[in-house]
């Protein structure tokens, strides 16, 4: 689950990874057995290049809306595996998709929200 802010539903923040060529992943897939369904993630922690996912060198923050963060962050995999990937330090991430909802908020707009016609206002 990623991060939310009441009032901007279309703003869910969480982490975003990068490849070794800069590149943004798309979905892991998961298959669960012998049906059509697979699985689909873009949980950064499944790319770990076990299974032959992608493996993922840097992360930054990212939001719903399309907005992605600036700073990119090294992934220790060495130290995810120790610490556990709830545990794993992602505070930058989360920090600069806050500092970006606090200029949406600021802005008085949210991706998703309409203006009301200033008809409607009288």
């Amino acid at each position: 689950m990623g991060w939310q802010r009441e009032g901007f539903e279309t703003h869910e923040g969480e982490v975003g990874v990068f490849l070794v060529d800069g590149t943004e992943p798309g979905p892991v897939l998961f298959d669960l057995g012998s049906s059509a369904y697979f699985h689909e993630s873009t949980d950064w922690w499944v790319y770990d290049g076990s299974l032959r996912r992608p493996t993922a060198t840097a992360m930054r923050g990212r939001c719903a809306c399309g907005w992605r963060g600036e700073r990119t962050v090294p992934l220790g995999w060495e130290e995810v595996r120790t610490v556990g990937h709830d545990a794993y330090d992602v505070s930058t991430a989360e920090e600069e998709w806050e500092a970006n909802m606090d200029d949406v908020a600021a802005r008085g707009t949210a991706a998703g929200r309409r203006r009301r016609p200033a008809a409607d206002l009288a």
